[in-house]
């Protein structure tokens, strides 16, 4: 990338109206890793990368879709704004991406874009998608009748973007085109059609049943269900695998490092801390694949037209559902995609309740208690439920608010639905590979100095008089298979009695009372509060505190897990500090709570005000404490408690 940059790039637009194919266009054009989808809304900033061929340097620019040069929300004005040159150099090329199945619309937008006295070349998509359709198209005579660069392609296979490729590169050279006089897109939409004859397609067939009514809502509920159960159930194999290669690693380290610091350091910190994020990369890579899987085929559409009538009983809209299914992968961008409502109460309500959605950053939280506590089928539905428990809590804020403080206004439902697609795997990989590669990223940097600063704080300080002690106890215990479980014994209590001990178990405590009654120990306290700045910190934190406390040993696995670690845990007394009980409140707690700095800081960005990011951050905080004590409390009235 960096080489790339140093030769003069050509800049070139990708144009088009949404659904129209531009993000696939960009990732076979340069091979990045973008997210293609079938609804408007997703592309609300422009989209960069870098592609190299006979010596050019391209640098491709993914727009937001537009209809016209007249903006009608936020994200269409970023690509307007972009193309008239305000605050930006103008492109060097506009590549106007349009669909062969709706070539009449495509073709007053073209016309528009050729008025920007810009070069000019059009990529031609879906033509596939219109011959099935009974509508074939006379390329060639389309290319005539518009006198421009014009090259097929097909999203799915790539194919057609190496000659794209050649005529941005040519274009670049070229003057711009005359504006002749208005086209009757109609006419000639209807000019280049090869006889055939229009059929029912699959599309209309297959939404016959899906928009229906009453099966439309019935199978989006049971999609998601399945979806929800196959991210819990189809990775366990796969963290199965990376818990072995830890507890083998530990081990390892155990008898090549001697103890002390350096030791428990490397174990302790890195090993069962950091570690202890690497083994949920499977869910996310499944849940991102499946998400993937239902954006590309064209379901996702769907889904915001069935809960449109339902979304605006609360005060929102259909067009809330792109934003507020976004913010399953991550709330920043969900918070962008907001810019495509029009009304300003509309984008402030979807804003602010965003962030309950479950982004990824919960579902290790999710696993690795589900794990714990429930049997793998119950934890499917537990965690479809904990996935719905957010946009429930949404409509009842965002009724509020609509109802006060946001009254009046209303965006309207305005969207083409686009045709069922066969989903690329490659490009589903792709997805998955970038939404790994941003994890990871994550946990080689922020991660990491959290980690190592809370296992600090729980190691330090050591009191040399008292590591003595249990010194001298651990040498009056007489060698022997028989008293290795008595010498494991004195080692877990050494572990829990220092760790008592240390600077972090002080803060914890002096904390404990405000999380008590969620049924939280000092350690899920501590825990807590080391994700608020981002949520990802708690695993490791509980790793490092459930690994220098008091952990029941087990012989036959010396090393086990942070599941095993919980499930087996247990307080100065003796008395175990979690159960299903307290494992369902603390991930209700996650659930609902404000959890992530850069989430407030993209609110304050995108309101223009702290006053919004401070009544999020402080209503789902309280909405959480209410939510997991009352959980808890009436749990612990039916007998569940510890």
């Amino acid at each position: 990338m960096t080489a790339l940059t140093k030769l003069p790039a050509v800049v070139v637009a990708l144009v088009g109206r949404p659904n129209s194919g531009k993000t696939s266009l960009l990732m076979h054009l340069t091979g990045s890793s973008q997210r293609p989808v079938n609804f408007p809304g997703t592309s609300v900033e422009r989209t960069e990368s870098l592609t190299r061929g006979g010596g050019v340097t391209l640098r491709i620019v993914d727009l937001p879709g537009i209809v016209s040069l007249h903006a009608s929300s936020r994200d269409e004005q970023v690509t307007i704004d972009y193309l008239q040159g305000h605050g930006d150099a103008v492109p060097d090329v506009v590549c106007a991406v349009l669909d062969a199945g709706k070539l009449a619309i495509e073709l007053r937008l073209l016309q528009r874009l050729r008025a920007l006295q810009r070069p000019l070349v059009i990529a031609l998509t879906k033509v596939d998608v219109a011959a099935a359709e009974g509508r074939p198209i006379d390329v060639a005579q389309l290319q005539r009748a518009l006198g421009l660069p014009l090259v097929v392609l097909n999203g799915f296979t790539g194919e057609g973007s190496g000659p794209l490729r050649t005529a941005l590169e040519s274009a670049a050279a070229a003057a711009p085109p005359e504006l002749r006089v208005a086209l009757d897109s109609v006419q000639l939409a209807a000019d280049v059609r090869l006889p055939g004859r229009a059929t029912a397609t699959w599309t209309d067939r297959i939404d016959r049943v899906l928009l229906h009514p009453a099966i439309g809502p019935l199978t989006l509920s049971l999609v998601m269900l399945v979806v929800f159960q196959l991210v819990f159930t189809a990775a366990e194999p796969f963290v199965a695998v990376v818990e072995t290669c830890q507890d083998g690693l530990s081990s390892w380290l155990r008898a090549a490092v001697p103890d002390g610091a350096l030791q428990s350091f490397l174990v302790d910190g890195l090993v069962h801390g950091l570690g202890s994020v690497f083994v949920f990369v499977p869910q996310i890579a499944l849940l991102t694949g499946l998400v993937a899987l239902l954006e590309s085929s064209g379901y996702m559409a769907r889904a915001v037209f069935l809960l449109d009538r339902l979304l605006r009983k609360f005060g929102l809209t259909g067009r809330s559902f792109v934003p507020l299914t976004g913010s399953f992968a991550c709330a920043i961008p969900g918070i962008l995609a907001s810019r495509i409502l029009a009304d300003e109460r509309d984008r402030i309500a979807t804003i602010v309740v965003a962030p309950l959605m479950s982004c990824s950053a919960r579902l290790p939280v999710y696993v690795v208690l589900l794990a714990a506590f429930f049997e793998p089928f119950t934890a499917g539905f537990v965690l479809f439920g904990l996935y719905l428990i957010g946009p429930l809590f949404a409509a009842v804020v965002a009724m509020v608010l609509r109802r006060t403080k946001l009254r009046g206004g209303r965006s309207p439902l305005a969207m083409e639905m686009p045709v069922y697609q066969r989903p690329s795997l490659r490009v589903m990989g792709r997805m998955m590979r970038s939404s790994v590669g941003q994890f990871l990223a994550s946990a080689g940097s922020v991660i990491l100095i959290a980690t190592v600063a809370v296992w600090a704080l729980s190691y330090f300080p050591r009191d040399a008089e008292f590591t003595a002690a249990f010194a001298a106890r651990m040498e009056a215990v007489p060698d022997g298979a028989e008293q290795q479980a008595q010498r494991e014994r004195l080692r877990s209590e050494e572990r829990a009695d220092l760790l008592e001990r240390s600077y972090l178990a002080t803060i914890g405590k002096a904390i404990q009372p405000a999380f008590a009654p969620m049924g939280f120990d000092w350690r899920h306290t501590v825990g807590v509060l080391a994700a608020f700045p981002a949520r990802e910190l708690i695993l490791p934190t509980l790793a490092v505190l459930h690994r220098l406390g008091d952990v029941e040993a087990d012989p036959d696995a010396p090393d086990p897990g942070l599941t095993q670690a919980l499930r087996h845990a247990t307080d100065s007394h003796g008395k175990p500090t979690m159960n299903a009980l307290v494992a369902l409140s603390m991930m209700a707690f996650f659930a609902l709570c404000s959890q992530c700095a850069s989430t407030l800081a993209a609110i304050r960005r995108e309101t223009h005000s702290w006053k919004w990011p401070a009544f999020t951050f402080t209503y789902m905080t309280v909405l959480a404490w209410v939510v997991a004590t009352a959980i808890y409390q009436i749990g612990s009235l039916l007998g569940y408690g510890l």
